[in-house]
């Protein structure tokens, strides 16, 4: 079979209206860095570059310029990941302390995750995958209190009653086995 590259997600633009306010923000909560900015000549909109990974330029684009009047966000949401339960707790604090607002916490089943609202009200998810797959979509309340043994045991439990249930390596093969036929 002959390898064709599949387009990643490599980065997300947002249009913003308080362009330093949104780079404080990102930079705060997710340890963002400024990595170029400036007015662009195709897009005449002061635009701020930030990543997180000195392998990738930017990673997130803040652009100036959205219409005062816009009541919401065009983009959906900006997803992040982290490593492990600790760190989406410690994420979620930063959230609130630089002023996010509507946090919830939800298992997907594949997931846990936690959503929440910039200063700006776009939509953030910041989540781990879970050893578990389930079809989407799926709620379950995500209680970051619980430990992480107690967290896994409620989670296993409520994705066992879906009749797609089965372990993430389990599915990871089978989409593997769909991607190859893709091609």
């Amino acid at each position: 079979m002959n390898a064709i590259g599949r387009p990643k997600l490599s980065h997300v633009g947002i249009y913003v209206h308080d362009l330093h306010h949104m780079r404080e923000f990102y930079c705060g909560v997710f340890g963002f860095v400024v990595s170029d900015e400036g007015c662009g000549t195709a897009m005449p909109v002061k635009l701020v570059f930030l990543t997180a990974d000195p392998e990738m330029h930017h990673q997130l684009v803040l652009a100036a310029g959205r219409p005062a009047d816009a009541t919401f966000s065009t983009v959906n949401q900006l997803s992040f990941t982290v490593a492990d339960l600790d760190e989406l707790r410690n994420v979620k604090q930063r959230l609130i302390e630089h002023g996010a607002s509507d946090v919830r916490g939800i298992s997907h089943g594949n997931a846990w995750s936690i959503y929440v609202k910039d200063p700006e009200l776009n939509t953030i998810e910041v989540y781990l995958d879970t050893p578990f797959y389930v079809p989407q979509p799926h709620f379950d309340p995500l209680d970051l209190s619980l430990t992480d043994d107690e967290i896994l045991e409620q989670t296993r439990k409520a994705c066992e009653l879906d009749a797609g249930f089965m372990l993430r390596e389990d599915w990871q093969q089978r989409i593997a086995r769909q991607l190859e036929k893709a091609f």
